[in-house]
């Protein structure tokens, strides 16, 4: 479904995705180690390789770490891992920028505990770099899944529950 959204974005969508590139492309310097926690599809880690190719991505999803691996397979010095955002396999002050995009959401009670993982691998000077949906962004996300038909099972507040086909 993520492929979908990428594809044809709602305009709310198109314009966070590009305020995304235009930040991480202006508030990451060059040559900087990068961890991206989350990293999907490796959508991001390709905004980022426009300014360095030292890049880790992580993912507990073996598929997205599956399709990261095959969209980066020309990018020799960029590791995609199958990892856990709540024990990150890195020793401590290892990356200069940490970067965590649209994702939190996914570790509900656990927020704190990946942030603090987050916090634990990034050198002293390093910068960890969050994107969230705000709770004012329910509309459209769900005019963003209507858009691309994925099945919701119902909503509680802000958080969207999709139908168990969706996996």
């Amino acid at each position: 479904y993520w492929e979908k959204v990428l594809q044809n974005p709602t305009l709310a969508y198109k314009q966070l995705f590009e305020e995304e590139q235009n930040y991480l492309t202006t508030h990451i310097p060059s040559g900087s180690y990068v961890l991206d926690v989350g990293c999907g599809d490796g959508t991001t880690i390709q905004t980022i390789l426009t300014i360095t190719k030292n890049i880790v991505g992580i993912d507990n999803d073996q598929k997205a770490v599956e399709d990261a691996t095959a969209k980066l397979s020309q990018e020799p010095t960029v590791k995609i891992i199958l990892a856990d955002a709540l024990s990150l396999p890195f020793a401590d002050k290892t990356f200069d920028i940490v970067t965590h995009m649209m994702t939190l959401v996914n570790f509900e009670k656990n927020k704190t505990k990946a942030l603090q993982e987050m916090s634990r691998v990034l050198k002293d000077d390093g910068k960890l770099i969050i994107s969230v949906y705000s709770d004012d962004a329910l509309s459209a996300r769900l005019e963003m899944y209507r858009q691309i038909g994925v099945p919701i099972e119902k909503t509680e507040g802000t958080k969207v529950i999709f139908d168990k086909s969706v996996g």
